[in-house]
């Protein structure tokens, strides 16, 4: 009796061990809600963006905007979204992307420095000055989101 239920227990304990394996390595693959997943997607449009292709970057971002992830957030990726239409010489849609980054974060420190950029574009130097004072609150004259605004002005 001791013997056939050693046997017993045994086929028990392998059975759910078996189970517990095959569990865990169908649903291993099947999570795309990775974060590290996203932030490797939010780092690939950023090459995208370095490598001038701005269409690919902005379909690759738009599908981050509702994601939530540690890696960024959505006025990160709004911003980006809004500095690629911007490279693709598409104001228009810029503008609204940093608005709606802007809106996310009233604080976004790289918003506010490419629509400030966006805004020398258009000719509308008070509000780019607008956009670098409150650089300067926020981060001060040392920080390079300031620094980058401040020569992008001196330049243009």
């Amino acid at each position: 009796y001791y013997i056939y239920r050693i046997k017993f227990m045994k086929k028990i304990l392998i059975t759910i061990l078996v189970s517990f394996i095959v569990s865990t390595s169908y649903s291993a693959g099947t999570d795309s809600g990775d974060e590290t997943n996203y932030g490797k997607d939010f780092k690939s449009a950023i090459k995208l963006i370095s490598k001038k292709k701005y269409d690919n970057a902005i379909e690759k971002l738009m599908d981050l905007v509702d994601v939530s992830s540690s890696d960024f957030t959505k006025a990160d990726v709004l911003n980006e979204i809004g500095f690629a239409f911007r490279k693709n010489n598409d104001l228009d849609n810029a503008s609204k992307y940093y608005l709606m980054a802007l809106k996310e974060d009233p604080n976004h420190l790289g918003a506010l420095e490419y629509q400030g950029e966006m805004f020398v574009d258009l000719g509308q130097k008070d509000k780019a000055l607008a956009n670098l004072n409150k650089l300067k609150d926020l981060v001060g004259e040392k920080n390079s989101f300031y620094k980058e605004l401040d020569s992008y002005i001196s330049r243009n």
